[in-house]
């Protein structure tokens, strides 16, 4: 379950393979400065449905007692647009939406903040039909929820994680008057704090970004959440760009069906950092994996940082030396990436960093590497030894991601059952149907009878060949099936009238 902020998310999460999205309107929503009109939803529900995605619509802000009546017209108008789901924060919602539009689906944001089975079976009671649990759950206590309710739980499995529980902060409206709860989060929580002992401030060098936690990474995890029964993995991000958006969801459509069909999930370690080039403020399943608060927030940086590619050894008049770290053996560093240099351990928060796109790379002897920039690029003097060296941009990944963004043809494609039946002086009779949505189906028969055959007549191996030639549709041939009367013949003329 893939997010779109807009249009060039939404694109690129369908060719990636998400199953469904999830997106939010202008208004009554967790992330108020993206999302589409209310003009714009029947297109965009006509743009899954097409691609067999489920598309599920963001209502999950609190909502006044004075914002009702302009509630339930906004819920009213989505159900009529084919909507497959709400996702909500407040209870007077669900009972809103319950109301206007019974037979509309309805999910529980993870803001409830559900922890528990009690909590489960109090949506469920509300009309609720799928939970988002909250995100400080281990994958122990989400199996234990599952087997005492039964219910279509939902999980994030990748994005960031909020240092309050499941997002319900209220330091931003404290603060500066904009509510985390109604879609407006200032985040409180990246800004760097000083720490106090005794009333005396404590140095902390490079902890200072105290409450901003890592990035949730559950790759490795999946086949177990599988295993589980689990109804959805969710993707965090409906402010990221479309990179983001497209190397994610391939990354967990591949996982998920390897660990569907059975097979041992191998990790590629390319893909893997790829994951943490495109965005990241560290990677880790943190409370998936049990709680450990020291590994979920490191407190160096708030923002992304990207690949970890070293640390600088020496500065030297027109070059940086650096030794480079792991990540250089699989995605080496090279001219045309963008770095930063890390000083937090003795840089002020306030000082903007030092970086620019690497010129040159050169190995030495010794195994170190020499970065060249253009001049002018870089300050030398602002960069120290001992540094973090981190790539911040890679344009490999650029086109790693190109073919979901801007695909000129489907990439994703919806598997496709034909049920054909084939019967001497009768026309050709084929119906077609979507295997993850088998209630869209059609019929379609040739214009012609079908005579006998003279020598060989209809196979499901013929039949799988031509019927199989989809083009650039956004469909391909799954599950054929043949029914046979007699010894009919089907000349190619025939079946070339079913060809897109």
């Amino acid at each position: 379950m893939s997010p779109a902020g807009y249009w060039p998310q939404l694109q690129a999460a369908i060719e990636a393979g998400a199953d469904a999205v999830y997106f939010g309107l202008q208004h009554f929503s967790a992330r108020a400065k993206v999302g589409f009109t209310l003009s714009e939803l029947p297109q965009v529900m006509q743009t899954l449905h097409k691609r067999g995605v489920r598309g599920y619509i963001t209502f999950n802000t609190l909502v006044f007692e004075h914002e009702f009546p302009q509630a339930a017209r906004a819920i009213a108008s989505l159900a009529e647009t084919g909507a497959d789901a709400l996702i909500v924060q407040d209870y007077g919602v669900v009972k809103l939406a319950r109301e206007i539009a019974p037979d509309l689906e309805l999910h529980a944001s993870t803001q409830m903040s559900i922890t528990s089975a009690e909590g489960v079976r109090f949506a469920q009671n509300s009309g609720i039909q799928r939970v988002t649990l909250a995100r400080e759950l281990s994958l122990q206590e989400t199996r234990s929820i599952l087997d005492e309710t039964g219910c279509d739980l939902e999980i994030f499995v990748h994005g960031a994680l909020c240092v309050a529980y499941s997002g319900q902060c209220f330091s931003s409206e404290a603060w500066g008057g904009r509510s985390a709860n109604r879609g407006q989060c200032a985040q409180a929580c990246r800004l760097p704090y000083e720490l106090i002992v005794d009333g005396r401030v404590r140095p902390l060098a490079d902890s200072r970004y105290l409450l901003s936690p890592g990035d949730l990474y559950a790759l490795e995890q999946v086949p177990e959440i599988v295993e589980m029964g689990i109804a959805a993995l969710k993707i965090e991000g409906r402010y990221k760009d479309a990179d983001y958006v497209a190397l994610t969801t391939r990354a967990y459509r591949q996982a998920v069906d390897e660990a569907w069909a059975g097979h041992k999930t191998a990790i590629d370690p390319k893909q893997a950092l790829q994951l943490e080039q495109v965005y990241s403020r560290g990677l880790g399943p943190y409370f998936l994996t049990g709680t450990n608060h020291q590994k979920v927030v490191d407190g160096r940086a708030p923002r992304h940082r990207g690949l970890r590619m070293g640390r600088v050894t020496g500065v030297e008049r027109d070059r940086i030396v650096i030794a480079a770290g792991d990540a250089h053996a699989i995605a080496p560093l090279k001219a045309g990436d963008g770095v930063v240099f890390d000083a937090a351990d003795w840089r002020s928060p306030q000082e903007q960093e030092e970086g620019g796109r690497v010129y040159k790379v050169s190995a030495r002897p010794d195994g170190k590497l020499e970065l060249e920039f253009a001049n002018g690029a870089i300050r030398p003097e602002r960069v120290r030894a001992g540094d973090l060296v981190w790539r911040t941009h890679d344009p490999d990944l650029d086109q790693a991601a190109r073919p979901f963004t801007h695909a000129t043809a489907p990439v994703s494609r919806q598997r496709v059952r034909i049920r054909v039946t084939a019967a001497e002086g009768q026309p050709l009779a084929t119906e077609w149907s979507l295997e993850k949505q088998p209630q869209l189906r059609v019929s379609v028969k040739s214009s012609a009878p079908l005579d006998g055959a003279q020598n060989r007549g209809v196979t499901v191996e013929s039949l799988r060949v031509q019927l199989g030639r989809l083009g650039n549709t956004a469909y391909e041939l799954g599950d054929l099936q043949l029914e046979v009367t007699g010894s009919p013949f089907v000349p190619v003329s025939i079946l070339n009238q079913f060809a897109p």
